[in-house]
């Protein structure tokens, strides 16, 4: 399902990512939309996106652990920043991509 939006006088789509039932605060997923990997969080009631692959080796980083706002990797422990995608730890070295996050009609969208 795609919902157009209005951005600082521009127009854009939002994809939708999921219900919000299905992300409770504390949990964390991952989504394909179009043949693209998502990690979805939900923590403390705020939604992160960012893409669900690691940048070093590909993982999934679904199956990483999560402490506070810091993303470890599963494989080789690169630790990555959920609100910016930044590299806090390698052997990674290219940031996450993020995406902005819209709760809409009891669901959550991206802008994918």
């Amino acid at each position: 399902m795609q919902m157009q939006y209005s951005l600082l006088g521009g127009w854009g789509m939002l994809t939708k990512l999921c219900d919000k039932s299905i992300l409770p605060p504390g949990e964390y997923r991952a989504f394909k939309i179009r043949e693209h990997d998502f990690l979805a969080l939900n923590v403390s009631g705020k939604v992160f996106c960012l893409d669900g692959r690691c940048t070093h080796a590909g993982a999934p980083l679904a199956e990483g652990t999560l402490e506070g706002e810091v993303l470890t990797c599963p494989w080789h422990y690169s630790q990555f920043s959920i609100s910016s995608g930044e590299v806090l730890h390698g052997p990674a070295q290219k940031p996450l991509k993020t995406y902005h996050v819209e709760e809409k009609e009891n669901a959550y969208f991206i802008d994918f």
